[in-house]
């Protein structure tokens, strides 16, 4: 799929618990597939693994607005995900930057 040049990103790092790694990766996962499932706008959300050592993880999702991650942010997996979100991440470990997707230059 095409993703618009003036598509919407969100780019967090998440510290979590390693006692909590496994409920974090199971929930922020079904959290990927039902945005990606359920919301039509919501064009790319990958979770990366940033450094297994400090349990550190990246977000990246793609909206085809913000008016389109508005809705991400009221959805059903979402507040569900926020729930879970208060248990497994740590203290000060959430770090959320959002922008506009710089358009390609083809060479």
């Amino acid at each position: 799929m095409t993703q618009p040049e003036s598509a919407f990103v969100v780019y967090a790092q998440i510290r979590v618990s390693e006692a909590k790694r496994e409920r974090f990766l199971t929930d922020i996962l079904n959290l990927a597939e039902r945005s990606l499932a359920d919301e039509t706008d919501c064009l790319q959300y990958d979770v990366i693994e940033l450094d297994r050592a400090t349990q550190l993880f990246g977000v990246y999702e793609v909206y085809r607005t913000p008016a389109a991650y508005g809705l991400h942010q009221a959805s059903l997996h979402f507040h569900a995900w926020k729930v879970v979100a208060e248990v497994v991440i740590e203290e000060g470990g959430l770090d959320v930057q959002t922008g506009r997707r710089v358009p390609s230059i083809v060479c």
